[in-house]
């Protein structure tokens, strides 16, 4: 009895190993099939927004396009309209990556950061800071009775300085 407990756990374990991995392929393979998806689907939009076609072909792309979107839609009936309109679409797919990786390399090779000289930074910016406590200090100095209790009044707007440091009230 024990040592046929003991085989049942080894087999057990043994069985759950290839079903964790299988169930990660399935994964990959659906992510990879809905790249596919929306790789010809999205082909398609933008043949029929650049390209000039007969209504007809229009006509053909506009149903297969319903027919990759369509949630419904079987996976072969899917493949099928893939493969019809496309041929080897994998390798296009590859193709298109190869083709923006180069010339996304292409681009940062070409990228340069050039610094920006200090004289050229301080004419062009200009940073202002306002701080109430400088403010009480400069009205102080003023001699402004009403306004050295914490009060500033510039016209229609009043400011009211608080001694309170600011926090998030979440709870």
């Amino acid at each position: 009895k024990q040592r046929q407990g003991v085989a049942t756990k080894h087999l057990s374990s043994a069985l759950s190993l290839p079903t964790e991995n299988v169930g990660n392929r399935e994964n990959q393979s659906d992510n990879q099939l809905w790249k596919e998806v929306d790789w010809c689907a999205e082909q398609l939009e933008l043949g029929l927004k650049t390209q000039k076609s007969t209504p007809k072909q229009a006509e053909e792309a506009l149903r297969a396009i319903k027919t990759l979107r369509n949630d419904k839609a079987p996976l072969v009936k899917k493949r099928q309209v893939m493969r019809t309109l496309f041929g080897d679409y994998r390798k296009k797919m590859e193709e298109e990556r190869c083709k923006q990786l180069k010339l996304m390399q292409a681009a940062a090779k070409s990228a340069r950061i050039m610094e920006v000289e200090e004289s050229i930074r301080n004419k062009n910016c200009q940073v202002v800071r306002k701080r109430s406590g400088v403010c009480r200090k400069s009205q102080d100095s003023a001699g402004s009775p009403s306004e050295s209790n914490g009060t500033l009044n510039t016209g229609s707007f009043r400011f009211t300085a608080s001694q309170e440091e600011f926090r998030f009230n979440f709870f």
